[in-house]
């Protein structure tokens, strides 16, 4: 099957959360009450079986190459975990470096009545 064929079949904003208003809403206020530091915790309270799964797919993938002694999939494994979390690191560095700005020309009023609106079934 093409690449083509794939994405005709599932396209890839199938894959991705579609988040509400009202759920964008709340975690601006949540921001906001935390001066534009992003609540990692709850994030990790909710999804704890992604972080888990994904360590733990990258620990039996390291485990693999050890036991096959092939270093340089070790190594790639290694390189691959560390990319992500680097990643990770530098987003939210970002989101911290312009939320002063983010937070001057947000109207929070809107963001409030957006948050305390009733969520459409």
């Amino acid at each position: 099957m093409a690449v083509a064929e794939l994405a005709s079949v599932r396209p890839i904003r199938i894959l991705m959360k579609n988040y509400t208003d009202k759920e964008l809403a709340d975690y601006l206020l949540e921001m906001r009450q935390r001066d534009g530091h992003a609540s990692s915790w709850r994030y990790f309270k909710q999804n704890r079986w992604r972080l888990i799964m994904f360590f733990g797919f990258a620990v039996a993938l390291f485990g693999l190459g050890v036991f096959a002694k092939s270093w340089w999939f070790c190594g790639f494994i290694f390189g691959l975990v560390f990319g992500i979390l680097s990643r990770d690191r530098v987003y939210v560095q970002q989101l911290q470096t312009v939320w002063p700005f983010y937070s001057k020309v947000i109207d929070w009023l809107k963001v409030e009545k957006i948050a305390n609106e009733e969520p459409s079934a």
